[in-house]
Protein backbone atom coordinates (compact mmCIF):
# COMPACT_ATOMS: atom_id res chain seq x y z
CA UNK A 1 0.00 0.00 0.00
CA UNK A 2 1.30 3.22 -0.73
CA UNK A 3 1.94 6.11 1.70
CA UNK A 4 -1.09 8.44 0.28
CA UNK A 5 -3.26 5.63 0.54
CA UNK A 6 -1.90 4.94 4.19
CA UNK A 7 -2.35 8.49 5.24
CA UNK A 8 -5.79 8.54 3.91
CA UNK A 9 -7.02 5.52 5.11
CA UNK A 10 -5.67 6.51 8.92
CA UNK A 11 -7.91 9.94 8.51
CA UNK A 12 -10.87 7.99 7.55
CA UNK A 13 -10.30 6.19 10.59
CA UNK A 14 -10.13 8.66 12.93
CA UNK A 15 -12.98 10.77 11.32
CA UNK A 16 -14.92 7.45 12.51
CA UNK A 17 -14.00 7.57 15.74
CA UNK A 18 -14.23 10.90 16.63
CA UNK A 19 -17.79 11.02 14.97
CA UNK A 20 -18.66 7.84 17.02
CA UNK A 21 -17.62 9.55 20.53
CA UNK A 22 -19.87 12.55 19.50
CA UNK A 23 -22.97 10.70 18.05
CA UNK A 24 -22.85 8.73 21.93
CA UNK A 25 -22.29 11.98 23.88
CA UNK A 26 -24.61 13.62 21.66
CA UNK A 27 -28.46 13.32 21.09
CA UNK A 28 -29.28 14.39 17.70
CA UNK A 29 -29.22 18.23 15.72
CA UNK A 30 -28.89 20.77 17.37
CA UNK A 31 -30.44 22.42 14.04
CA UNK A 32 -33.36 20.93 13.74
CA UNK A 33 -34.30 20.31 17.61
CA UNK A 34 -37.29 22.88 17.83
CA UNK A 35 -35.97 23.44 22.03
CA UNK A 36 -32.66 24.94 20.58
CA UNK A 37 -32.90 28.40 22.59
CA UNK A 38 -35.65 27.99 24.59
CA UNK A 39 -35.99 28.23 28.41
CA UNK A 40 -35.32 24.61 29.92
CA UNK A 41 -37.97 25.81 32.36
CA UNK A 42 -40.42 26.73 29.96
CA UNK A 43 -42.80 29.87 31.46
CA UNK A 44 -40.70 30.09 34.26
CA UNK A 45 -40.07 34.27 33.96
CA UNK A 46 -43.58 35.57 34.06
CA UNK A 47 -44.37 33.11 37.18
CA UNK A 48 -41.42 33.55 39.77
CA UNK A 49 -44.04 35.26 41.74
CA UNK A 50 -46.11 32.33 41.83
CA UNK A 51 -43.15 30.30 43.10
CA UNK A 52 -43.90 29.23 46.86
CA UNK A 53 -41.85 26.28 47.11
CA UNK A 54 -38.72 24.72 46.03
CA UNK A 55 -37.11 21.78 46.67
CA UNK A 56 -33.04 20.68 45.59
CA UNK A 57 -31.63 16.67 45.83
CA UNK A 58 -28.40 16.83 45.91
CA UNK A 59 -26.94 12.64 46.50
CA UNK A 60 -28.65 11.49 49.00
CA UNK A 61 -29.64 14.82 50.30
CA UNK A 62 -32.82 17.10 50.48
CA UNK A 63 -33.34 20.76 51.20
CA UNK A 64 -37.03 22.13 50.70
CA UNK A 65 -37.61 25.63 50.75
CA UNK A 66 -41.09 27.67 51.22
CA UNK A 67 -41.88 30.71 51.20
CA UNK A 68 -43.80 32.10 53.97
CA UNK A 69 -45.24 35.71 54.35
CA UNK A 70 -42.80 36.93 51.48
CA UNK A 71 -39.96 35.00 54.20
CA UNK A 72 -38.35 32.05 52.26
CA UNK A 73 -37.49 29.80 55.08
CA UNK A 74 -36.07 26.04 54.69
CA UNK A 75 -37.96 23.08 56.11
CA UNK A 76 -34.65 21.12 57.23
CA UNK A 77 -33.41 23.59 59.33
CA UNK A 78 -36.65 24.42 61.38
CA UNK A 79 -37.48 27.04 59.24
CA UNK A 80 -35.02 28.58 59.60
CA UNK A 81 -35.09 32.18 57.27
CA UNK A 82 -32.96 31.04 53.92
CA UNK A 83 -29.99 33.88 52.02
CA UNK A 84 -32.59 35.69 50.38
CA UNK A 85 -29.91 36.93 47.52
CA UNK A 86 -29.18 33.62 47.61
CA UNK A 87 -32.49 32.36 46.22
CA UNK A 88 -33.27 35.38 44.09
CA UNK A 89 -29.95 34.41 42.23
CA UNK A 90 -31.20 31.09 42.25
CA UNK A 91 -34.58 31.61 40.79
CA UNK A 92 -33.61 33.94 38.03
CA UNK A 93 -30.85 31.65 36.77
CA UNK A 94 -33.22 28.60 36.58
CA UNK A 95 -35.31 31.00 34.47
CA UNK A 96 -32.05 32.19 32.36
CA UNK A 97 -31.20 28.73 31.37
CA UNK A 98 -31.76 27.90 27.71
CA UNK A 99 -31.86 24.47 25.93
CA UNK A 100 -28.36 24.85 23.70
CA UNK A 101 -26.97 21.18 22.22
CA UNK A 102 -28.55 18.06 22.50
CA UNK A 103 -26.48 15.40 24.31
CA UNK A 104 -26.39 11.41 25.30
CA UNK A 105 -29.51 9.68 25.84
CA UNK A 106 -27.43 6.59 27.52
CA UNK A 107 -27.98 6.24 30.58
CA UNK A 108 -24.67 4.47 31.18
CA UNK A 109 -23.12 7.86 30.47
CA UNK A 110 -25.35 10.44 32.70
CA UNK A 111 -22.68 9.98 34.97
CA UNK A 112 -19.75 11.91 32.40
CA UNK A 113 -22.30 14.80 32.72
CA UNK A 114 -23.86 14.34 35.82
CA UNK A 115 -27.35 14.38 35.03
CA UNK A 116 -28.00 10.90 36.52
CA UNK A 117 -30.62 10.16 39.03
CA UNK A 118 -30.07 11.92 42.21
CA UNK A 119 -30.78 10.68 45.22
CA UNK A 120 -28.31 8.16 45.82
CA UNK A 121 -24.67 8.95 48.02
CA UNK A 122 -22.15 10.07 46.14
CA UNK A 123 -24.35 11.30 43.52
CA UNK A 124 -23.27 14.65 42.01
CA UNK A 125 -26.53 15.45 40.09
CA UNK A 126 -29.10 18.01 41.29
CA UNK A 127 -33.02 17.72 41.23
CA UNK A 128 -34.94 20.89 41.38
CA UNK A 129 -38.41 20.76 41.48
CA UNK A 130 -40.72 24.18 41.68
CA UNK A 131 -44.27 24.41 42.94
CA UNK A 132 -46.74 26.68 43.28
CA UNK A 133 -48.84 27.89 46.62
CA UNK A 134 -51.44 25.15 46.26
CA UNK A 135 -48.68 22.29 45.99
CA UNK A 136 -49.13 22.00 42.02
CA UNK A 137 -45.79 21.62 40.24
CA UNK A 138 -44.53 23.88 38.07
CA UNK A 139 -41.31 23.11 37.09
CA UNK A 140 -38.46 20.34 37.25
CA UNK A 141 -35.33 19.86 35.77
CA UNK A 142 -31.90 17.52 36.64
CA UNK A 143 -29.28 19.72 36.88
CA UNK A 144 -25.53 18.56 36.29
CA UNK A 145 -21.91 19.84 35.48
CA UNK A 146 -20.95 23.13 35.06
CA UNK A 147 -18.88 23.85 32.07
CA UNK A 148 -17.03 27.62 32.34
CA UNK A 149 -17.19 29.63 29.42
CA UNK A 150 -17.77 26.61 27.34
CA UNK A 151 -19.60 28.78 24.46
CA UNK A 152 -17.24 31.82 24.78
CA UNK A 153 -17.71 35.31 26.00
CA UNK A 154 -17.58 34.67 29.36
CA UNK A 155 -21.45 32.32 28.71
CA UNK A 156 -20.95 29.33 30.62
CA UNK A 157 -22.75 26.23 29.84
CA UNK A 158 -24.73 23.50 32.31
CA UNK A 159 -26.13 19.81 31.13
CA UNK A 160 -29.52 19.60 32.27
CA UNK A 161 -32.05 16.38 31.68
CA UNK A 162 -35.57 16.34 32.31
CA UNK A 163 -36.92 13.48 34.84
CA UNK A 164 -38.44 11.00 32.96
CA UNK A 165 -36.49 11.72 29.40
CA UNK A 166 -33.71 10.18 27.89
CA UNK A 167 -32.32 12.57 26.24
CA UNK A 168 -29.76 15.05 27.79
CA UNK A 169 -28.53 18.92 27.29
CA UNK A 170 -26.01 21.15 27.24
CA UNK A 171 -27.55 24.71 28.12
CA UNK A 172 -26.59 27.93 28.09
CA UNK A 173 -26.54 29.56 32.14
CA UNK A 174 -24.65 30.61 34.44
CA UNK A 175 -26.85 28.61 37.56
CA UNK A 176 -24.96 27.57 40.50
CA UNK A 177 -26.89 25.69 42.86
CA UNK A 178 -25.65 25.47 46.76
CA UNK A 179 -23.99 22.19 47.99
CA UNK A 180 -26.17 21.71 51.07
CA UNK A 181 -29.31 22.63 53.28
CA UNK A 182 -26.80 24.68 55.69
CA UNK A 183 -25.21 26.75 51.93
CA UNK A 184 -28.97 28.03 51.73
CA UNK A 185 -29.89 29.38 55.57
CA UNK A 186 -28.87 33.00 55.93
CA UNK A 187 -25.66 32.28 57.89
CA UNK A 188 -25.80 35.85 59.09
CA UNK A 189 -25.93 36.60 63.08
CA UNK A 190 -24.69 40.20 63.40
CA UNK A 191 -23.13 42.80 61.33
CA UNK A 192 -22.02 44.88 64.55
CA UNK A 193 -19.22 47.23 63.54
CA UNK A 194 -16.13 47.10 66.01
CA UNK A 195 -16.44 50.86 66.36
CA UNK A 196 -19.37 51.37 67.25
CA UNK A 197 -18.64 49.18 70.51
CA UNK A 198 -18.11 50.78 73.51
CA UNK A 199 -17.25 48.36 76.27
CA UNK A 200 -17.21 44.56 76.03
CA UNK A 201 -16.93 41.49 79.07
CA UNK A 202 -15.60 38.30 79.10
CA UNK A 203 -17.35 35.97 82.15
CA UNK A 204 -15.52 32.48 82.33
CA UNK A 205 -17.13 29.61 83.77
CA UNK A 206 -14.96 30.01 87.36
CA UNK A 207 -16.08 33.85 87.43
CA UNK A 208 -12.60 35.33 86.04
CA UNK A 209 -13.64 38.52 83.81
CA UNK A 210 -11.81 40.49 81.28
CA UNK A 211 -13.42 43.97 80.41
CA UNK A 212 -12.45 46.55 77.52
CA UNK A 213 -14.15 49.97 77.12
CA UNK A 214 -13.45 53.18 75.97
CA UNK A 215 -15.66 56.67 76.24
CA UNK A 216 -16.61 57.30 73.02
CA UNK A 217 -16.27 56.78 69.35
CA UNK A 218 -12.75 57.23 68.06
CA UNK A 219 -11.23 57.02 71.30
CA UNK A 220 -8.93 53.71 71.44
CA UNK A 221 -10.31 50.53 73.32
CA UNK A 222 -8.35 50.12 76.75
CA UNK A 223 -8.09 46.62 78.91
CA UNK A 224 -10.35 47.55 82.60
CA UNK A 225 -8.21 48.35 85.23
CA UNK A 226 -4.81 48.48 83.16
CA UNK A 227 -2.34 45.95 82.29
CA UNK A 228 -1.27 44.06 84.91
CA UNK A 229 2.33 45.64 86.64
CA UNK A 230 4.99 43.91 84.54
CA UNK A 231 3.03 42.77 81.58
CA UNK A 232 2.16 43.72 78.20
CA UNK A 233 -0.52 43.30 74.85
CA UNK A 234 0.61 40.28 73.40
CA UNK A 235 -0.29 42.65 70.10
CA UNK A 236 -1.02 46.33 69.50
CA UNK A 237 -4.74 44.83 68.47
CA UNK A 238 -5.46 42.45 71.08
CA UNK A 239 -8.14 44.77 72.64
CA UNK A 240 -9.64 45.84 68.77
CA UNK A 241 -10.02 42.10 67.84
CA UNK A 242 -11.97 41.37 70.62
CA UNK A 243 -14.45 44.71 69.67
CA UNK A 244 -15.24 42.58 66.59
CA UNK A 245 -16.81 39.60 68.39
CA UNK A 246 -20.14 40.27 66.79
CA UNK A 247 -19.00 41.78 63.37
CA UNK A 248 -19.13 39.49 60.45
CA UNK A 249 -20.61 37.23 62.96
CA UNK A 250 -21.73 33.86 61.01
CA UNK A 251 -23.38 30.54 62.07
CA UNK A 252 -21.75 26.71 61.12
CA UNK A 253 -25.32 25.15 62.34
CA UNK A 254 -28.68 26.74 63.95
CA UNK A 255 -31.63 24.43 66.34
CA UNK A 256 -34.44 26.11 68.01
CA UNK A 257 -33.26 27.83 70.99
CA UNK A 258 -35.30 25.47 73.41
CA UNK A 259 -33.46 21.88 71.57
CA UNK A 260 -30.25 23.16 73.47
CA UNK A 261 -30.17 23.11 76.98
CA UNK A 262 -27.81 25.23 78.72
CA UNK A 263 -26.70 24.43 82.23
CA UNK A 264 -26.66 26.37 85.46
CA UNK A 265 -22.82 26.02 85.23
CA UNK A 266 -20.40 25.87 82.53
CA UNK A 267 -21.60 28.75 80.82
CA UNK A 268 -18.97 31.63 79.24
CA UNK A 269 -20.75 34.72 78.88
CA UNK A 270 -19.77 38.07 76.56
CA UNK A 271 -21.45 41.06 76.96
CA UNK A 272 -21.14 43.74 74.37
CA UNK A 273 -22.50 47.43 74.71
CA UNK A 274 -22.68 49.40 71.57
CA UNK A 275 -22.39 53.21 72.00
CA UNK A 276 -25.92 53.51 71.03
CA UNK A 277 -26.79 52.17 74.18
CA UNK A 278 -27.50 48.21 72.78
CA UNK A 279 -26.08 45.55 75.16
CA UNK A 280 -25.95 41.95 73.54
CA UNK A 281 -25.39 39.24 75.81
CA UNK A 282 -23.64 35.84 74.69
CA UNK A 283 -24.18 32.66 76.45
CA UNK A 284 -22.14 29.92 74.87
CA UNK A 285 -21.42 26.26 75.78
CA UNK A 286 -19.47 23.52 74.57
CA UNK A 287 -20.66 20.35 73.34
CA UNK A 288 -19.02 16.91 72.60
CA UNK A 289 -21.13 16.13 69.34
CA UNK A 290 -20.49 12.91 67.11
CA UNK A 291 -20.39 14.26 63.12
CA UNK A 292 -18.54 12.68 59.76
CA UNK A 293 -14.71 13.48 58.82
CA UNK A 294 -14.21 13.87 55.00
CA UNK A 295 -14.32 10.00 54.70
CA UNK A 296 -17.23 9.26 56.39
CA UNK A 297 -15.94 7.98 59.47
CA UNK A 298 -17.79 8.57 62.86
CA UNK A 299 -15.95 11.17 64.81
CA UNK A 300 -16.34 13.05 68.12
CA UNK A 301 -16.18 16.48 67.90
CA UNK A 302 -16.46 19.74 70.17
CA UNK A 303 -19.00 22.20 68.90
CA UNK A 304 -19.61 25.81 70.94
CA UNK A 305 -23.15 26.47 70.84
CA UNK A 306 -24.50 30.64 71.95
CA UNK A 307 -27.54 32.12 72.35
CA UNK A 308 -28.01 36.01 72.61
CA UNK A 309 -30.09 38.23 73.95
CA UNK A 310 -30.08 41.67 73.57
CA UNK A 311 -31.54 45.19 75.78
CA UNK A 312 -31.18 48.62 75.62
CA UNK A 313 -32.51 52.12 76.70
CA UNK A 314 -33.35 54.98 74.03
CA UNK A 315 -32.31 53.75 70.94
CA UNK A 316 -30.72 50.56 71.98
CA UNK A 317 -33.71 49.36 73.31
CA UNK A 318 -35.12 49.61 69.40
CA UNK A 319 -32.05 48.23 68.26
CA UNK A 320 -32.45 45.32 70.54
CA UNK A 321 -35.92 44.67 69.91
CA UNK A 322 -35.08 43.89 66.02
CA UNK A 323 -31.91 42.43 67.78
CA UNK A 324 -34.25 39.72 69.77
CA UNK A 325 -36.96 39.29 66.71
CA UNK A 326 -33.82 37.93 64.12
CA UNK A 327 -31.70 35.83 66.83
CA UNK A 328 -33.31 35.56 70.31
CA UNK A 329 -35.72 32.36 69.46
CA UNK A 330 -32.62 30.06 68.39
CA UNK A 331 -29.54 28.38 69.40
CA UNK A 332 -26.08 28.75 67.14
CA UNK A 333 -23.19 26.50 66.13
CA UNK A 334 -20.36 29.05 65.72
CA UNK A 335 -17.35 28.74 64.56
CA UNK A 336 -14.35 28.15 66.92
CA UNK A 337 -12.16 31.65 66.31
CA UNK A 338 -15.45 33.44 67.09
CA UNK A 339 -15.73 31.31 70.54
CA UNK A 340 -12.42 31.23 71.85
CA UNK A 341 -12.98 35.72 71.39
CA UNK A 342 -15.98 34.81 73.76
CA UNK A 343 -14.08 33.13 76.06
CA UNK A 344 -11.30 35.20 76.33
CA UNK A 345 -9.02 35.66 79.33
CA UNK A 346 -6.23 38.05 80.57
CA UNK A 347 -3.45 35.53 80.22
CA UNK A 348 -4.94 35.38 76.26
CA UNK A 349 -4.08 39.07 75.84
CA UNK A 350 -0.88 40.07 77.86
CA UNK A 351 2.66 38.84 78.20
CA UNK A 352 5.69 39.44 80.65
CA UNK A 353 7.36 42.15 79.54
CA UNK A 354 11.00 41.46 78.22
CA UNK A 355 13.43 42.67 80.84
CA UNK A 356 16.28 44.76 79.56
Amino acid sequence: MRPSSLYALFAVTVVAVVVAVLVSLGGGSAETDPRVRQPVLPNLTQRLADVARVTDIKGDTKTTLVRRDGVWRVEEKYDYPADAGKMKTTLFGLAAVKYAEPKTAKPDLYSRLDVEDPGKKGTDSALVTLSDSTGKLMAEMIFGKRRYDIFGGGNDGIYVRKPGEAQSWLANGSLTLPNGTLDWIDRRISMIKADTIASAKFISPDGATVAISRAKKGDKLALAGGVPKGQKLKSDGALDDLARGLDYFSLDDVMPATSVPFPDKGVSQAIYTTLDGMIVTIYMIERDELTKDDSGKDVTKKKYWVKLIATGAGKGAKDAAEFNKRVAAWAYAVPDYKANAFKTRLSDLTEPEKSS
